[in-house]
């Protein structure tokens, strides 16, 4: 009889270890920002631009079918498997998407795209870089990483990007971004010199040579 008792115990104490243990998607709690050192970019010059020559706004590829699970399989300038688009151009990156469509990619799932255009910087000084993304995100500046979380995940903030611009221009930007399945969001933030607080970056910051 003891020995039954004893075997019964050992059996929920083995139960009870099993339900302690989370499972490994449980592992991470996403709504947190990404925990590790702000980047740090700096002795970057802007581009040499015919101003006439610039259109409002970011030019855009979609990539679609894309359910990969990280920016890393996005394709570069060269073949690619997945169907492309040109998209109109994006004239801010301050969405929650929700379930709806990924601006006009004609589609709410599946999606990467990668932007590019220039960030127009009107005054020297630090400036500070920050993305909300669902799902992943990178953004570089003048060849520069600024910002990379670029894995699949649910709303949260990027790591900062702490920028140093000797000079008033326009900036290379990149922006690349996928949206794998379920909700989606972007949205690009900056602390400007001399600013306490993060704001979206404004529509007239960005602009495309078409």
């Amino acid at each position: 009889m003891r020995s039954q008792l004893g075997q019964k115990w050992l059996l929920l104490i083995g139960v009870l270890c099993l339900l302690a243990v989370p499972p490994a998607d449980a592992a991470k709690d996403f709504s947190k920002p990404v925990e590790y050192a702000p980047l740090q970019v700096q002795n970057i010059e802007p581009d040499i631009v015919s101003l006439e020559l610039l259109a409002k706004g970011l030019s855009v590829v979609y990539y679609l079918e894309f359910f990969e699970r990280n920016l890393d399989s996005i394709p570069g300038n060269g073949s690619s498997s997945f169907r492309k688009k040109t998209g109109k151009p994006i004239f801010e990156l301050n969405h929650q998407f929700g379930k709806e469509e990924i601006f006009d990619s004609g589609t709410n799932r599946g999606v990467a795209m990668r932007m590019l255009g220039y960030l127009v910087i009107k005054e020297e000084g630090l400036y500070q870089l920050q993305a909300l993304s669902n799902d992943g995100v990178k953004v570089m500046l003048s060849g520069e990483t600024v910002i990379s979380d670029p894995e699949q995940h649910s709303d949260r903030l990027s790591n900062i990007g702490n920028v140093t611009i000797d000079k008033a221009g326009h900036y290379p930007l990149q922006v690349e971004y996928f949206q794998r399945k379920g909700t989606a969001a972007l949205k690009l933030f900056w602390k400007t010199p001399g600013s306490e607080n993060f704001v979206p970056i404004p529509a007239n910051a960005y602009v495309h040579l078409p």
